[in-house]
């Protein structure tokens, strides 16, 4: 469990520390943040991102249909959710906010698309490709260079799983369709912390009576 978090901790460390586009790495902190899946991250327009509230609205996803990019339903109606946003998430949406501003001013009315959080250099939507190929060179060399978009999604879950976060709350948060979903997905992760739950009841009931 430590371990776990101690890497997450470093790769958080090595977004802040290493060069790249900062757009990117915006996108990274969100999907680890929040755990989100990359077409809904993708999908966020201003609207979602309730900064008085400190909520995130998933309500879209953007998708791929025949090589052109559109905005759909979520993939399940319980992926239309509503998740919290921290004090460092919310730095986050702030610089990416302060960073549309700026390129409004550059592409004036061939903005294609200001209404969504996260678009390209050119203010179209954004390529789920691009983001992974540029994941790829980031970490390419160092520790992390197998993360991929996805596994962003299981570092956010595994963290609360192993926070003791209620596994029916990580299945809200993650939009799953039912519990039943998030117990198979993360059957390694509750194996462990079962073991665990069997070591503290050894220590209460053994060793503090010994």
């Amino acid at each position: 469990m430590q371990r776990h978090e101690d890497k997450l901790k470093r790769f958080v460390s090595f977004l802040d520390s290493n060069p790249w586009d900062e757009d990117f790495k915006r996108i990274i902190k969100v999907l680890l943040y929040t755990g989100m899946r990359s077409g809904e991250c993708l999908g966020l327009s201003w609207q979602d991102i309730d900064f008085e509230n400190h909520t995130i609205s998933i309500n879209h996803t953007l998708t791929d249909i025949g090589g052109k990019h559109e905005l759909t339903d979520p993939k399940t109606e319980s992926s239309i959710r509503i998740i919290g946003m921290g004090q460092e998430l919310k730095k986050v949406f702030l610089a990416q906010r302060d960073y549309i501003e700026k390129l409004k001013n550059i592409l004036g009315d061939n903005f294609a698309h200001p209404e969504m959080v996260f678009v390209s250099a050119l203010g179209n939507y954004r390529d789920r490709n691009s983001v992974y190929h540029s994941l790829k060179r980031f970490t390419k060399g160092f520790e992390f260079e197998g993360m991929t978009l996805h596994q962003l999604r299981h570092c956010n879950a595994t963290l609360l799983l192993n926070s003791g976060v209620d596994l029916k709350v990580i299945s809200e948060h993650l939009g799953h369709c039912d519990i039943g979903v998030t117990a198979n997905i993360y059957a390694d992760v509750l194996q462990k912390q079962k073991i665990r739950l069997a070591d503290t009841i050894d220590d209460k009931l053994f060793n503090e009576l010994s």
